[in-house]
């Protein structure tokens, strides 16, 4: 392949989203091993008070009151999106996915974990505005086969 070709990204973006990838696939894999609960979620309530008004009352009123399916929302949120990134499968989706995760968050973390949150967040989001999938992924067999809106492929 050309690495001048304007087709697909640099390969330096497809390092970043195979390392994304596998951080976030063995992040998910650990919650899940260690059977992750609502308690993942319910222990960002005092970061949550102090979010801004709009994260606040979306967490407050719908998060916090649902606990349990938003810990499985991340840790499977994790684990899919880790290994789509991971594989190069279907990475827009998954890298938009895998960035509203990490910028929810940016609100709800720890101070100290907030910068790699930011950090995972932009590399999530580069991957999913990126062809990042067609070097080096399994996007590139999907061409044509699902519309290019879910691939950035030709597709319909």
């Amino acid at each position: 392949m050309n690495p001048d070709s304007s087709s697909g990204p640099s390969w330096g973006l497809v390092l970043i989203r195979i390392v994304v990838g596998a951080v976030l696939l063995y992040a998910g894999w650990i919650k899940l091993q260690m059977g992750i609960g609502e308690e993942l979620v319910t222990s960002t309530r005092e970061r949550i008070a102090e979010a801004p008004d709009l994260y606040r009352a979306f967490a407050e009123n719908v998060v916090l009151q649902h606990p349990w399916f938003f810990a499985q929302c991340i840790v499977w949120g994790e684990l899919l999106g880790g290994l789509c990134l991971f594989l190069g499968v279907l990475t827009r989706p998954a890298g938009f996915a895998s960035a509203f995760l990490f910028a929810n968050f940016v609100f709800a973390a720890p101070a100290e974990q907030r910068v790699t949150a930011i950090v995972l967040l932009a590399a999530c989001l580069g991957c999913a505005i990126s062809r990042a999938g067609r070097v080096a992924g399994a996007d590139v067999f999907l061409d044509g086969k699902l519309p290019g809106w879910i691939t950035w492929t030709r597709g319909g």
